[in-house]
């Protein structure tokens, strides 16, 4: 079964595409299969509990009441190995959900 996931950034389009292109590629490197869907920052409140993860491309620290992980560093390159360790652990670990239940 694929982890839903949730791309958030300003306009939902943009940023959430780049950012959504990394994390495929980390999760197929991991071997973990993923559904994407890409939103605007302003529907994270509201759609967050749909999905397994919720990666966000800004600053947002709200709770969700999912798994939250901030993923700026992979579109500005800042701290992005400790990004992408970030985004691995995150998804491991709802695989891990998964395959528990």
């Amino acid at each position: 079964m694929a982890i839903k996931v949730m791309i958030a950034c300003g306009s939902g389009i943009a940023t959430s595409a780049y950012a959504a292109e990394e994390i495929i590629k980390i999760a197929k490197g991991i071997g973990v299969d993923i559904d994407v869907h890409k939103e605007r920052i302003q529907n994270v409140m509201a759609n967050a509990s749909n999905f397994d993860i919720c990666f966000v491309t800004s600053n947002f620290k709200q709770d969700v009441g999912t798994k939250l992980v901030r993923v700026d560093g992979l579109i500005s390159g800042i701290n992005e190995d400790a990004v992408i360790e970030d985004v691995k652990a995150a998804l491991l670990e709802a695989a891990a959900k998964y395959n528990a239940d």
